[in-house]
């Protein structure tokens, strides 16, 4: 039997997408979360937010992709690195609907955010907030290639306006 590799980014982006969907109770879980996490501070970061959601999943960052886990024939969903790519897309939703709800406001970011973060675009190199996942480089040996890097970053999802977020005052 033979695994086909996926050979570029795009190919690997989508792969990820595809085994990340959070699923309905995932979301509504993870809108719980942040709403506590926010009730118990004026204001938190996005990467905070997010961070919540893992670690009440146990699913922590900082494990790579592997080669399995972006086979379109057969991902193993349940990858440390996957788990925590879905469940970091699950809160960063959560938060994009909690803020259409009038739940939480986006608020201006504070000093320490700035340093911290850095600036970025969603079409350019994506911000320190957007959780990424580095594939190893038997899978991504020729998408880094094409790209001109040693590796390539992932990540999925949407990603909320703003960098900072409080409740919303009534």
């Amino acid at each position: 039997m033979t695994t086909r590799r996926n050979t570029n980014e795009d190919e690997i982006t989508d792969a990820v997408d595809a085994a990340t969907v959070p699923e309905p109770d995932v979301l509504e879980r993870a809108r719980m979360i942040i709403v506590d996490k926010l009730g118990e501070w004026d204001s938190l970061g996005l990467d905070e937010l997010v961070e919540s959601v893992c670690e009440a999943y146990e699913a922590p960052s900082g494990e790579p992709l592997r080669v399995a886990d972006v086979n379109p024939d057969a991902p193993d969903t349940n990858s440390p690195a996957l788990r925590n790519l879905r469940y970091a897309r699950a809160a960063r939703t959560a938060v994009i609907a909690l803020i259409e709800a009038g739940t939480i406001v986006p608020v201006a970011a504070l000093d320490e955010d700035t340093a911290l973060v850095g600036e970025g675009s969603r079409t350019g190199t994506p911000p320190a907030t957007t959780p990424t996942a580095t594939t190893q480089m038997e899978t991504t040996d020729s998408a880094a290639r094409q790209a001109g890097t040693d590796e390539v970053l992932v990540s999925v999802g949407p990603l909320p306006e703003g960098r900072r977020f409080a409740l919303a005052t009534s």
